[in-house]
């Protein structure tokens, strides 16, 4: 009984360590009001009744049933109220509302340390590994740092104490814990007195603050954005929810667009047509651009496997596009349609949504900068049609499910915008032959004008500008070449962005003005194609209106692209430029006022202190878990091994542990030739199994000394076996490796 009293102390006291490293820094990274010491008494009280219960099966149950009608009994009374309040106070807390947890306070701080204080005590009992509670530990420090509360970390120390002297008892279990103790109590003692408030070094805390900005963006971006739109612009001043009305673009600068020809930097991408305005139904998820895990998705979205690279001619060129932004702007990054490389510059973290519509983890501001490389693809360029011809006899796995999302059309409808449709396209089967006409028909008999009057609410916004006003703008012209191709059975989708006309030297100063929409539409085997219904003899500043009469005389169109140029000039004969470039030497000054410098970074000094090792800390962890992958390494440990008989044994034990990772544990009793023919009759593993268990209850139980050739026996079937390991094994088997001692990892224990 005496042996079972001290086994049962000595896990009080581990046990208390970790609740005492743990449940101060989750108290004040629920909330500062909560770090109450007190609470430390009430998690050993806890832990005290536990080990009491743990002395006898008869005071288990007593315990436990005790314990159990305690819980009912609070549970019918205010106890499930109060539960209740904890709940939601803890998921508005998750939610970054943090006035609901200190009006609970109190039943907040004692049901956290109760909670956490019973996981201390299960995680630590006497056969469990320092697994458990090392990842308790990362937890609770990564909830501190990621809520930049690095001034709780200190109190961390008695939990690593705990882990600590899990680590020494699990590798040598004769080892006192007498031995292990004090220097625990010293850390704890620390823990108390750096816990009071610690110094910082400010070059330390600004290096955490980019990294814990990194992990955050890269691992955690959840947070609403802002998105670009035309009515931020001025280019909607009836609002999001109506197109039309005249509009009062912004002369301000937004970009410097360095780009070899006219460029169509893509914003916002909207799939669904409501008669008043655009939605977005694709864009809710958000994928990070450089994960290799969204690589097929990224692929497909962005089309950048077409056209296939047997048919791919000198249109399929990738030009660079770099762009610097002058001034603030929403998260969103204006790129080209088929981004084959994306080069974030700064502390940029890209994303891309199911929309195609690429953007980052915050609002963009003056000086940012990034490159895009991309194949610029328009339907205005020379044998566009005939690549499209050949594409389209290609096989596209992608193609079935666009048709049946980019044709979609409400059904207020009028039949009269159908014949419409019908009657631009009629005698044409080509899909490209029938968008061109439909461009060229817009084009042709619809004026280009900024002079238009507000548009009324209870009207189709495309059947009033087809019918009855056939003048306005980018949106009037983009909405109707959309609505128009789903209705003669293309795929297309309706796009916001701006227009970049670079003049020589491939520079272009990209403002309000710019801002422009228009359409593209989806081919079988080629993907999304740009098209630009707006007329191109539009006046380029957009602010002086258009002299009445259409802007091309009446003629039938031709959807061939020769013709489809022909009736609308090219950009470089027609465009005015809307801006001037600026001179290189006002240039430089929009880029070089960084976003936020050292005195901004240093504004926090006087706030809680922070924890300057908490880098050197991390990579000593990061340094030993790779020093314990090298050593505990079989092959290490055999070029280390003094004798044949030690190499022999480090590959039976390798062995063992790569079962073990399948779950596969030899059962008390089981002899080493019946443990294998289990494994044969029921393992996962196409590698036999009894040949080496045969060979090891030989070396095992005979005089036979192993030789040479049992070791490289031995060591094939290891190679083999972790070949043939499933995912979950794999990381069972480094578990396993790095966190349990060779002692107890061995085939026959």
């Amino acid at each position: 009984m005496g042996m079972k009293i001290r086994v049962r102390a000595v896990h009080a006291l581990i046990a208390f360590l970790l609740s005492a490293g743990t449940v101060m820094p989750l108290l004040g990274v629920m909330d500062p009001s909560l770090s109450d010491t007190r609470m430390l008494i009430l998690s050993a009280t806890v832990i005290l009744v536990l080990e009491a219960a743990c002395l006898h099966r008869i005071s288990v149950i007593a315990v436990a049933g005790a314990g159990l009608a305690g819980l009912l009994i609070w549970l019918t009374g205010s106890g499930s109220r109060i539960v209740s309040d904890y709940m939601m106070a803890m998921t508005l807390r998750m939610q970054g509302i943090q006035s609901a947890l200190p009006l609970i306070g109190g039943h907040a701080m004692r049901i956290t340390t109760v909670i956490l204080t019973i996981i201390c005590f299960a995680v630590t009992i006497r056969r469990a590994t320092c697994l458990p509670s090392l990842l308790l530990c990362i937890g609770v420090a990564l909830m501190a740092w990621f809520s930049e509360r690095q001034d709780l970390l200190p109190w961390m120390l008695p939990a690593l104490a705990a882990v600590l002297t899990l680590v020494l008892i699990t590798r040598n279990e004769e080892t006192p814990v007498i031995r292990v103790l004090p220097w625990a109590a010293l850390i704890t003692v620390l823990a108390f007195l750096l816990g009071g408030g610690c110094t910082e070094a400010p070059a330390m805390k600004n290096k955490a603050d980019e990294i814990r900005q990194a992990i955050m963006d890269r691992l955690f971006f959840t947070e609403a954005r802002d998105v670009f739109s035309l009515y931020a612009v001025g280019f909607s001043p009836q609002g999001q929810d109506q197109l039309g009305g005249k509009p009062n673009p912004e002369k301000t600068p937004v970009m410097q667009v360095t780009t070899p020809r006219t460029t169509y930097l893509r914003g916002t991408i909207y799939d669904t047509y409501t008669g008043r305005s655009w939605g977005n139904t694709a864009g809710g998820r958000r994928y990070l651009w450089q994960s290799g895990r969204m690589e097929s998705n990224r692929q497909r979205l962005f089309d950048q496997g077409l056209p296939p690279d047997s048919i791919r001619n000198s249109l399929s060129g990738t030009e660079t596009v770099r762009i610097r932004m002058l001034n603030e702007s929403p998260s969103t990054l204006f790129v080209p349609q088929r981004v084959r490389e994306l080069i974030p510059g700064a502390d940029l973290v890209p994303y891309f949504s199911d929309a195609s519509e690429i953007f980052i983890t915050r609002n963009l501001q003056d000086g940012d900068t990034y490159t895009v490389r991309a194949p610029l693809f328009t339907s205005d360029d020379a044998g566009i049609g005939s690549l499209l011809d050949l594409c389209a006899a290609k096989g596209d796995a992608g193609w079935e499910s666009v048709p049946d999302i980019y044709t979609a059309l409400p059904d207020h409808l009028e039949q009269s915008v159908y014949e419409l449709a019908q009657k631009i396209t009629a005698g044409i089967s080509n899909p490209y032959e029938k968008a061109a006409a439909i461009q060229n028909w817009l084009r042709n008999n619809c004026r280009y004008t900024l002079d238009v009057s507000e548009h009324p609410e209870n009207i189709d916004f495309v059947t009033m500008f087809l019918f009855q006003t056939k003048k306005g703008y980018c949106t009037y012209f983009a909405s109707a070449m959309t609505v128009l191709c789903r209705m003669a059975g293309l795929p297309a989708r309706y796009v916001e962005g701006y227009l970049a006309e670079p003049l020589s030297g491939g520079e272009v100063l990209v403002t309000g003005e710019n801002a422009h929409a228009w359409t593209e539409v989806c081919f079988k085997g080629f993907g999304w194609l740009t098209f630009d219904a707006t007329p191109k003899t539009r006046n380029a500043s957009r602010n002086s209106p258009e002299p009445e009469g259409p802007s091309a005389p009446d003629a039938t169109p031709s959807p061939e692209p020769p013709d489809m140029e022909t009736a609308s000039p090219t950009p470089e004969t027609d465009h005015t430029p809307p801006t001037p470039t600026p001179e290189p030497s006002q240039q430089p000054d929009s880029g070089t006022n960084p976003p936020a410098g050292p005195d901004s970074g240093n504004a926090d000094n006087g706030e809680a202190g922070g924890f300057p090792w908490l880098i050197p800390l991390l990579i000593l962890l990061l340094a030993a878990l790779a020093a314990r992958i090298a050593v505990t390494s079989p092959a290490f440990r055999e070029k280390h091994a003094e004798s044949e008989e030690q190499k022999t044994e480090i590959w039976i034990q390798e062995v063992s542990d790569l079962y073990a990772a399948e779950n596969l544990i030899r059962k008390r009793g089981e002899s080493p030739i019946a443990f294998a023919r289990r494994i044969d009759r029921t393992g996962p593993f196409s590698t036999p199994a009894e040949p080496v268990g045969r060979s090891i209850s030989m070396l095992r139980y005979s005089a036979i000394r192993p030789g040479q050739e049992d070791t490289g026996f031995i060591r094939d079937t290891a190679i083999l076996l972790k070949s043939e390991l499933s995912r979950p094994g794999y990381v069972r088997y480094w578990m396993r490796r790095v966190f349990l001692p060779a002692a107890r990892r061995s085939w026959t224990r």
